[in-house]
């Protein structure tokens, strides 16, 4: 019997098969292996690279909108509360600064610093700058950066000048790389703005 079965070839998944027709080469586009399936993609590449430019002039109209409603880029001064941006100072001018002092020092530091560029600060040649707040009274407040860091004293504004991203993710107001000391005599002279 075993002989019988030897010589005859019964179907099964060992069987022989006869050779199948093979598809006809297509050329390799996409890279190593790869046919190109582009007839078969839900989007043509020109219908992709229109709606990529649909997107980003929906994306540039609605950037146009949100800066057209804010009254602060129409008048050119930052908005926000009596308390956000402080009150002039009762004598409406600098303080008085003694020379030497780590106030005086921290005047000259801001003097070189780019806070004159977007900060009025009473007492610092050339800053009067209006996209952020006013600092005049800024010892004074109870909060800053528009109400979202407290100010209960000096080392909550040295916190905040030494690195504002970290006290309040998404400010426009940089970290400028302030040392230790550049921000405790920058502190000084702020403090003396009440």
């Amino acid at each position: 019997m075993a002989s019988e079965a030897e010589g005859e070839h019964s179907p099964g998944a060992l069987a022989p098969r006869p050779p199948a027709e093979l598809e006809p080469h297509r050329p390799l586009t996409g890279g190593a292996g790869l046919f190109d399936h582009s007839t078969r993609d839900a989007v043509s590449p020109r219908g992709g690279a229109i709606a990529g430019i649909l997107g980003i002039l929906v994306t540039v109209g609605i950037a146009v909108v949100f800066v057209s409603m804010n009254p602060s880029f129409a008048s050119g001064k930052a908005g926000g509360s009596a308390n956000q941006l402080g009150a002039a100072t009762s004598s409406g001018g600098a303080p008085v600064v003694e020379p030497g002092s780590p106030a005086a020092e921290g005047q000259m530091i801001i003097a070189g610093k780019p806070c004159v560029g977007c900060h009025t600060i009473p007492g610092i040649p050339g800053a009067n700058g209006t996209v952020g707040p006013n600092l005049a009274g800024v010892a004074s407040r109870n909060k800053i950066a528009g109400g979202a860091v407290d100010n209960n004293g000096p080392d909550d504004l040295k916190a905040w000048i030494m690195n504002p991203p970290a006290k309040k993710p998404g400010t426009l107001m940089p970290n400028l790389g302030l040392t230790d000391d550049e921000a405790t005599k920058i502190v000084a002279y702020l403090e003396l703005l009440k």
